[in-house]
């Protein structure tokens, strides 16, 4: 027999101020992406059920662009960061690092990614 659970109940919205780095702020799927009078926002569902949304910060949209609607993710915020370079130098800039399953059995955990890889993109360095 089927069992169920209820879907979209309250919305809990993320503050990225408020937030401690290395905080896994999403570890659920990515359902899509929403334009509110705040802007684009990132909408994800827990395993649990809970809905969660995210303001889309430069890094975390350019991520997100490699995510597709049915993704399993894990988002984990690292904190602020000020850009070295770029039009938006000398600012603060939030950090995120977005894992994505590649198969249903995928396991992640925080501690296994390090926040201050290098990819190799110097164009998108102030991000």
């Amino acid at each position: 027999m089927a069992q169920y659970r209820e879907i979209g109940g309250h919305k809990n919205y993320w503050k990225f101020k408020e937030t401690e780095p290395d905080t896994m702020m999403v570890d659920g799927v990515f359902h899509r992406e929403i334009s509110s009078r705040y802007g684009a926002q990132f909408e994800f569902e827990n395993d649990d059920g809970s809905i969660h949304v995210l303001n889309a910060a430069g890094q975390l949209k350019y991520k997100m662009d490699f995510v597709k609607p049915g993704d399993r993710v894990r988002v984990i915020y690292r904190g602020e960061e000020i850009l070295e370079n770029g039009a938006m130098k000398g600012r603060p800039a939030h950090q995120f690092t977005v894992l994505r399953a590649e198969s249903e059995d995928s396991e992640y955990t925080a501690d296994e990614v390090q926040g201050d890889e290098d990819d190799g993109l110097p164009e998108f360095d102030d991000l």
